[in-house]
């Protein structure tokens, strides 16, 4: 009970501040209309009453009060439903800011690796269209409780006794409220079952997955398990709705049970003559009305039941750990120095091992830096960390002397740029999809050209075919899809838009181009124009050695840990673990097939695929 209050007060404050004169008309006009519906049963009352009299004025004046209570009712239905649906958009549209920003505020994203947070982001995603009904469902509810009220008021007045059937009504509206309980805490339940279905969708329509899906013959299999994520998730709703159902039929026929006797009382009074025609008329038409009322109460309360869950549900996220967690101070950064890890280790939430560390490590000022190491060893998780995006397990990070955990996130990420290599392939215009890098700018066409031509990719504007206002993307009709190529060129100016950044951060930045413009690029990328002194630090993580030799120190992980650290010459002079890994890299670019090229068949020499070597 305590989270559906908690619940209903939220909806009801964010419909006000979403629009407060809608909202109280809304909120008065329902209860309102419902109220004075009731009225329509007294105008029908004095019209039999006066014509079993032989009353005309009596029997007028009946007719004409039922007139006006019902014109007055449709009308006031009418506006209020206009009123209901407009604000109903709102406050829609204010959840859904709110879920955004609850989402992609949180200083870091641990909570991206939360089950539970996940579970229940999922569930919100998939009924966040019920935020909107969240408030139409409270208002019904309360026209609905007015309607029951002003209705046994007038019944009591012919029988006292009538004033009873609320009591009946009780055990059938808890009924219903343990039947959407139950079927609520399936849902929940299946929401695991739901993400794995809709991540099984997602790969069958896929564009990016279309080629694989078909080369190994994956769409039956895809199907199959789609399939039985359904079933386990319908079993247990399905199971839920029908013990709710058998509760909702018990609760029925009690009330049921309960209105036929007092239409039974209200009979036998007036054949005893203490009651008039009139009134049976007035109990039977509220009786009838209580009915129709009740028939909707399992719908009313359902709605009400459902949308006020999702709005608890969007307040479990709200209050996420992950979610609240106390940003540092916001002391000052200052303007240069090295960045240091102090004892840092990092594991992901719920998982029994670090992904990386415990490590001590010195990155110099202005230094490029180049990681290295197998799949798994911790390269993108280090990269992560310098970003900001998680805080350390344990240990610290260092700026010039100053703990990053007492700087505001968000200042220390405005002064880092990079690339990933789970980059994002943003829809927009082309100008906006590079200059989203720095917001202040996505409108000045010169800095994303700058942009573009310092990232190596000057020529991209030329080849869309309305340069940079094309549209990108297929989820418009006039977009122009581009080849992962092009999009991690995209990706490769947006890191360029900030111009004076501390930490140029480059995790795989080429994954998507060939070998030639990799090697162009970190070259361009190691071995900066600018002086040490005014140059950004800059890490780069690559699987291809022969790439990063260049860069001042070359960090080696392995299984979570630094085990080398220093200059290519130094680490190969040593004879460890780099040494052993540039060897390898070595001798399968030397044992790679060699494929004929225009040179090639002009000389006889033939070049191994991959032309650019370790040396």
């Amino acid at each position: 009970m305590g989270s559906w209050l908690g619940a209903a007060r939220l909806v009801v404050g964010v419909a006000v501040r979403a629009d407060p004169r809608r909202a109280v008309l809304v909120m008065v006009l329902v209860p309102l209309f419902n109220i004075v519906a009731a009225a329509q049963a007294l105008g029908l009352r004095g019209m039999v009453d006066g014509a079993v009299a032989g009353q005309l004025t009596e029997a007028l004046t009946g007719g004409l009060l039922l007139v006006l209570v019902t014109v007055f009712v449709h009308q006031a239905s009418a506006v209020a439903t206009d009123l209901r649906q407009v604000l109903q958009q709102r406050v829609g549209l204010e959840f859904d800011r709110r879920l955004m920003t609850l989402c992609s505020g949180p200083a870091h994203l641990s909570h991206y690796h939360d089950p539970e947070f996940l579970d229940t982001a999922e569930l919100v995603r998939q009924r966040r269209t019920e935020f909107g009904g969240a408030f139409a469902a409270l208002v019904e509810n309360a026209g609905l409780l007015a309607r029951f009220v002003a209705a046994v008021v007038l019944m009591a007045v012919v029988s006292p006794m009538l004033a009873l059937l609320p009591l009946f009504i009780v055990p059938l509206a808890l009924a219903i409220r343990w039947q959407a309980n139950i079927v609520a805490a399936a849902e929940v339940a299946g929401a695991e079952a739901d993400r794995h279905r809709a991540a099984l969708l997602t790969l069958a329509t896929d564009p990016a997955a279309a080629g694989e899906v078909r080369l190994y013959r994956l769409g039956g299999e895809i199907a199959d398990r789609h399939r039985e994520a359904f079933t386990v998730s319908a079993r247990r709703r399905e199971a839920a709705r029908t013990r709710g159902a058998v509760a909702a039929a018990a609760g029925w026929l009690l009330f049921c049970v309960a209105l036929v006797a007092g239409l039974y009382v209200v009979t036998r009074s007036v054949l005893a003559g203490t009651a008039s025609a009139g009134e049976a008329v007035l109990v039977l038409l509220l009786g009838t009305r209580l009915v129709g009322a009740t028939t909707g109460l399992s719908f009313l309360i359902g709605w009400l039941r459902r949308s006020l869950h999702t709005v608890a549900l969007y307040q479990r996220l709200a209050r996420h750990p992950h979610r609240t967690a106390v940003a540092g101070p916001g002391r000052d950064l200052p303007e240069q120095g090295d960045l240091v890890l102090h004892g840092v280790s990092f594991r992901y939430p719920g998982e029994p091992t670090p992904a990386l560390g415990p490590i001590d490590l010195r990155l110099p000022a202005g230094a490029t830096v180049a990681v290295v190491g197998d799949n798994g060893a911790g390269k993108s998780t280090l990269v992560a960390l310098l970003a900001g995006l998680y805080p350390p397990s344990t240990g610290r990070i260092t700026f010039g002397g100053q703990d990053l955990a007492e700087v505001d996130p968000d200042a220390w990420r405005g002064r880092v740029t990079g690339v990933f290599q789970d980059f994002c392939r943003f829809e927009l215009l082309a100008r906006e999809s590079v200059g989203v890098g720095r917001l202040d700018a996505i409108d000045d066409p010169a800095a994303v050209t700058g942009a573009l031509e310092t990232a190596g990719a000057a020529g991209l504007a030329a080849e869309l075919p309305a340069g940079l206002e094309s549209r990108l993307g297929r989820t418009f009709p006039d977009g122009t899809d581009l080849s992962s190529g092009q999009w991690q060129k995209l990706a490769l100016a947006r890191g360029r838009m900030r111009t004076r950044p501390t930490l140029v951060l480059l995790d795989e930045p080429a994954a998507s181009l060939d070998p030639d413009s990799e090697a162009e690029l970190l070259h361009r990328y190691l071995t900066p124009a600018t002086p040490a002194a005014a140059a950004p630090t800059t890490v780069v993580v690559s699987h291809r050695l022969n790439t990063v030799r260049d860069a001042d120190l070359i960090v080696v992980l392995h299984e979570g840990r630094m085990v080398e650290y220093g200059p290519h010459a130094e680490l190969l002079g040593r004879g460890g673990r780099y040494a052993e890994m540039y060897a390898l890299h070595a001798a399968a670019y030397a044992a790679a097939p060699t494929i004929p090229s225009s040179t090639a068949r002009a000389t006889g020499v033939e070049v191994p695929a991959g032309s650019v070597q370790p040396g």
